[in-house]
């Protein structure tokens, strides 16, 4: 049998560890799948797993090795006997005998079968998680190590105690002293979470009670420290977290692969609870099979258990959605507390009777004197002015919302008219209602104040920043002459989202920093919810700043706590916040909050109004920086069909065709490019807009030059020069615009392939690529200068362009199968090996290349196709 070289191990390596992980009946569809990818890999790993197979039926290792490690000295530890196994290895009592102190404590060994990279970082995870932690309600880490044989292990403070809930049974604890022990566990959860540590595995094997009372939580094994994200390293702890998992304590969001927060904890907190004090499962009794568990989960309600306001605490805890339970373990604790002292809990509505009946249970003997005393008074005098001048400001505040609501309702009413079912356009339905409203509250400044703002939002969504403009210049003037500071405050917050639309930065930033002043100087919580989104969208436009997700997480908990979750703008804040994720590079949490928000949008019954074609087009690019391309074209073709379907004029909002465009292009489909970037150049030109004129000329040019129109594409770009002379786009584009790319390009389509090089390399070393700097917007310009300079044979150069392309369209660990980006980036890292005559990587490349680029941009991509020769030829 032949040697294999360490470089091809770690290739087979990790798919290896993977089809052993399989059941039998599985591997061979997961082989199949693999074929389809890459061949050869395939080929490599059926040779392996034959050779395993025949070494089964001949008896190699049937008979277990008896390894002892009784008696097994690690630092100042000598292992006594076991405690437990788990999934990542086993734990040990130990004896410390270095002479210094006596002693016991645990020792947790890593299994040697988990000694690769991802198994040591996760476990060097569970060090320096618990490093962090000094709890009396946390086991401590004592010391951590590797033996001389390579052994990782962590020496953990030896807990001598019980299961919570068998402890409970033991001591017959009634409801109150099962509350009372499972309020020190939240008190170390707080703590962890103080930490910015999600445990994400609490149940009650993982939390002991001591012979004194005292509750230990064990095992951070697959804790996650709250924003280090983005990291191929994390990424991997997440998945074998993942599978750790403990399906009956686990949150929706665990199960469904979404974002793991605090409030996950709390769920399984709640879980906890309900099973202390019940004796039974909230959603998984008489469930056999983790599948059942898991569908139980995320469709069945807890029964109530008649225990009064228990029943809300528990309800709110036990929650579907994160953001509608408990947002911190404090908060739960405090519900809790609330309990036990017989007060009102913030889980149950508040209402004057509600209070006024645990008032009266926990005072009895002095309420009973008191109203026999005071009854006639009381009520006959100052209770009655209080209660008259109440009932005045709430008949006051009832009407203006009542009337606000009136013309909300009539706005959303026009609104939702059928994209495309109806001989009218949006524009048209946006003028009438315009019409309408302006007329009908002409005598209410501040009800059309506020219809102003939402039909500002909704020509923004038609692209028509001077309607918008005007709009917004109207109910500024509305807001000043009324001193209606707070619906000032939004009016300039909306004009500061204006300008960002225009590209107008500067103007933008200096608008919302006086906004923000004149907000400290008169704070309220809803104009403060409208500058935060505008905030976040800014910097998500802009890529300056990185307090895009924590502004908008704080206006939609403003929004919460506000109760307004029904409208438009509260689902809007959700695609924010998305578009802020995207911002951080979490690409995977914000494609779940654009889909809760498409789901939203349909619930509520908004399935065919421009808003939601808009959510949907965010979807679509955010699945294109995945370089899930053919997914995001398709998404974005139905998009312009549904809104030339309801403007007959033909006018297609700037975002969507500078997006649809360029992922057609990308995608091979360079006539349609043209025809997309023409239509935003011409708009744009129209507009008398530099800015989104140059973005199309540049792209326009691109796509000419792809169908060998070069005459055309000459004077593209010097239309684009005219534009925009130093137009250096970082954030939006997925290239670098820049005049001299064009140059080079053009360049490269004459023939001559050491100007065309020249060129892009000036644009490289000016954004920093020969200092260090490497981000996702070189990737175009990085996979030019490798063709360009395999055509000039400087091959070596050639390679380390194409790898560092593919390093930066690698954005997770799932991109690395799925996104055509990665592919084309592999597909010519595979023609310079094989023009350096390194056939066998050659084909390996090619191999992984096909089976991205199929994925990411379909089989039928011209790139796919060029992979695909390219691997029949070699074989």
């Amino acid at each position: 049998m032949a040697v294999m070289d360490r470089d091809r191990w770690r290739v087979l390596e990790p798919l290896l560890d993977r089809v052993l992980d399989l059941p039998a009946d599985e591997r061979e569809s997961w082989l199949a799948e693999l074929r389809a990818q890459s061949p050869a890999l395939a080929a490599e790993l059926t040779s392996l797993l034959s050779g395993e197979q025949a070494a089964d039926r001949n008896g190699f290792l049937a008979t277990p090795l008896d390894v002892k490690l009784e008696g097994l000295v690690l630092g100042a530890y000598t292992l006594e006997r076991p405690l437990g196994h788990g999934g990542m290895g086993s734990v040990w009592l130990a004896r410390r005998t270095d002479g210094r102190f006596e002693g016991h404590a645990a020792v947790k060994l890593l299994n040697l079968a988990l000694l690769t990279p991802s198994g040591q970082a996760r476990f060097r995870h569970e060090g320096s998680v618990l490093a962090r932690l000094a709890h009396p309600g946390i086991a401590r880490l004592l010391d951590a190590g590797v033996s001389p044989s390579g052994q990782p292990y962590l020496v953990l403070e030896h807990i001598d105690g019980v299961r919570i809930d068998a402890w409970a049974e033991e001591h017959a604890l009634g409801l109150d002293g099962r509350i009372r022990l499972f309020l020190q566990v939240l008190d170390a959860v707080g703590h962890a979470h103080a930490n910015l540590i999600v445990h994400r595995d609490l149940k009650p094997s993982n939390i002991l009670v001591t012979r004194e009372g005292t509750v230990k939580l064990l095992d951070f094994g697959i804790a996650k420290l709250l924003g280090a994200e983005g990291s191929a390293d994390r990424t991997a702890l997440t998945m074998e977290g993942g599978r750790a998992l403990t399906p009956e304590f686990a949150a929706p969001e665990q199960v469904r692969g979404d974002a793991i927060t605090t409030t996950t904890d709390v769920y399984a907190l709640g879980v906890l609870l309900y099973v202390l004090v019940s004796g039974r499962h909230p959603t998984a009794e008489g469930c056999r099979t983790s599948p059942e568990t898991a569908r139980a989960l995320l469709e069945v309600e807890p029964e109530r258990l008649r225990l009064g306001d228990l029943d809300s605490i528990l309800g709110k805890a036990l929650r579907k959605e994160p953001r509608e339970r408990y947002q911190t373990v404090e908060a739960f604790a405090d519900d809790l507390g609330r309990y036990l002292r017989d007060e009102p809990v913030s889980a149950r509505p508040d209402s004057l009777a509600y209070r006024t009946r645990k008032f009266v249970r926990r005072h009895r003997a002095g309420v009973a004197a008191a109203v026999v005393m005071l009854a006639g008074l009381l009520f006959a005098t100052a209770f009655s002015v209080t209660q008259m001048r109440e009932a005045r400001r709430q008949r006051d505040v009832a009407l203006t919302a009542s009337r606000q609501a009136d013309a909300e309702s009539e706005f959303q009413s026009l609104l939702m008219s059928q994209v495309g079912d109806r001989p009218i356009t949006m524009r048209e339905i946006l003028d009438r209602g315009r019409a309408t409203l302006e007329r009908q509250y002409a005598g209410d400044p501040r009800i059309l104040g506020t219809i102003l703002l939402q039909l500002s939002s909704r020509y923004a969504d038609m692209g028509d920043s001077e309607i918008r403009g005007g709009l917004l210049a109207r109910a500024e003037s509305l807001a000043v002459a009324a001193h209606d500071t707070v619906q000032l405050i939004e009016v300039r917050c909306n004009i500061v989202d204006d300008m960002r639309t225009e590209g107008r930065y500067v103007e933008a930033q200096r608008e919302l920093d006086g906004a923000r002043a004149m907000l400290r100087a008169a704070p309220d919580p809803r104009a403060e919810a409208v500058c935060l989104q505008v905030l976040t969208d800014l910097e998500n436009e802009t890529g300056i700043g990185h307090r895009g997700v924590a502004a908008i997480q704080r206006a939609i908990a403003i929004r919460d706590s506000l109760g307004e979750t029904k409208d438009m703008a509260y689902i809007e804040m959700f695609v924010s916040l998305a578009h802020a994720l995207d911002q951080e590079g979490k690409h995977r949490e914000a494609l779940a909050e654009y889909r809760r928000a498409l789901d939203r949008m349909d619930a509520s019954e908004r399935g065919e109004t421009m808003t939601r074609s808009e959510i949907q087009h965010d979807l679509a690019v955010s699945l294109a920086q995945l370089g899930e391309t053919a997914e995001a074209e398709r998404l974005q073709r139905d998009v312009i069909a549904r809104i030339s379907r309801s403007d007959p004029t033909g006018r297609l909002p700037t975002q969507l065709l500078v997006h649809y465009a360029h992922v057609a292009l990308f995608d091979g489909h360079a006539d349609s490019a043209v025809k997309y970037f023409t239509q935003l150049a011409d708009q744009a030109a129209a507009d008398r807009n530099g800015y989104w004129e140059g973005r199309a000329t540049f792209g326009l040019a691109e796509a000419q030059l792809m169908i060998g129109r070069r005459a055309d594409a000459a004077r593209t770009a010097a239309r684009f020069r005219r534009a925009v002379p130093r137009l250096s786009i970082r954030s939006v584009d997925d290239e670098l615009t820049d005049a001299r790319m064009l140059d080079a390009r053009l360049a490269a389509a004459r023939g001559d392939s050491a100007v065309a090089y020249e060129r892009v390399v000036q644009v490289l070393r000016d954004n920093g690529y020969f200092g260090g700097e490497r981000r996702d917007v070189f990737r175009s310009a990085l996979l030019f200068a490798a063709r360009v300079a395999l055509s000039l044979g400087q091959r070596g150069d050639a390679l380390r362009f194409a790898r560092d392309a593919r390093a930066v369209s690698t954005l997770d660990t799932l991109t690395e199968t799925r996104s055509a980006y990665v592919g084309e980036a592999r597909l010519v890292e595979g023609r310079v090996l094989l023009a350096m005559g390194d056939t066998t990587a050659a084909r390996l490349t090619l191999g992984m290349a096909l089976g991205a680029l199929r994925r990411g941009g379909g089989s039928e991509h011209p790139r796919a196709r060029e992979a695909d020769a390219l691997l029949r030829a070699l074989r």
